[in-house]
């Protein structure tokens, strides 16, 4: 039983279920924000990375402490309102969407890049980068 859970796990973590991790572009999440319909958008780096830089209106729910604060991100009580998950560069991000595989039936979608690559092209962050 153990292994068996073991290995649905890992199965959530490298991909999902399905083997194939479902991905939100950068430039489509953008347009969402923009137009006011963007999915919750989860954050799991450190407050410090987050602090640094984060997608505009990103939540921050640290890897770690998302099993226990699940039921408060914003849409909870829906049960088909979308997340979209990010970390730095993915690892963070696929442990996220396994603990949330595990207490919600949202549906949750990795930024495509994270945001590593969103920083690189140039996309907005928060807080706004002082002008130089």
């Amino acid at each position: 039983m153990e292994r068996a859970l073991g290995f649905a796990l890992l199965s959530v973590v490298l991909g999902g279920a399905s083997g194939c991790a479902e991905h939100i572009g950068r430039a489509e999440l953008l347009s969402e924000i923009r137009s006011g319909t963007a999915p919750t958008i989860v954050d799991v780096r450190s407050q410090g990375e987050y602090d640094t830089s984060h997608v505009p209106g990103a939540v921050h729910v640290p890897f770690y402490t998302l099993l226990g604060s699940a039921d408060e991100l914003p849409g909870a009580s829906d049960d088909a309102a979308p997340l979209v998950v990010y970390c730095e560069h993915g690892p963070r991000a696929g442990i996220a969407r396994a603990e949330l595989w595990l207490v919600t039936d949202r549906p949750v979608r990795f930024l495509d890049g994270h945001m590593k690559a969103w920083k690189e092209d140039g996309l907005p962050v928060e807080p706004e980068a002082a002008p130089h």
